[in-house]
């Protein structure tokens, strides 16, 4: 149930951000199951992975632990004020990119400071 809750809160975020500003921005969604998301009414963002691309930490590209990270949703963007205003994440130079982890918990009403010291510490 709880799965179920979460991948459809993550479905619908990453359906929002995809209808703003942002939407050239996105380059994982953790819940784009095509399947699942096309029972829910929900059309994913075209060229989204599940994954990390590798594109994204170049550097990293050979440590093993590399793709453990699983993030619900991640968007990369240029810095500000470094005067690139391109809609290609890809094109973005390393040095150039604001990346932004996206994670979504759903914790009990009742004792939620638990939940959020555990995601802040991952």
């Amino acid at each position: 149930m709880h799965i179920n809750r979460h991948h459809h809160a993550v479905s619908l975020c990453g359906e929002e951000i995809s209808k703003g500003k942002l939407c050239s921005a996105i380059v994982t969604m953790d819940a784009c199951n095509s399947e699942k998301l096309s029972d829910l009414n929900i059309e994913p963002p075209d060229g989204i992975e599940r994954n990390i691309p590798d594109w994204v930490f170049p550097t990293q590209q050979n440590i093993p632990t590399r793709h453990q990270s699983c993030p619900d949703g991640m968007l990369v963007m240029p810095i500000e004020g470094r005067g690139r205003h391109l809609l290609d994440p890809k094109q973005i130079p390393t040095r150039d990119r604001n990346i932004h982890r996206i994670e979504i918990e759903l914790c009990s009403d009742i004792n939620p400071q638990q939940t959020f010291e555990k995601v802040h510490n991952q």
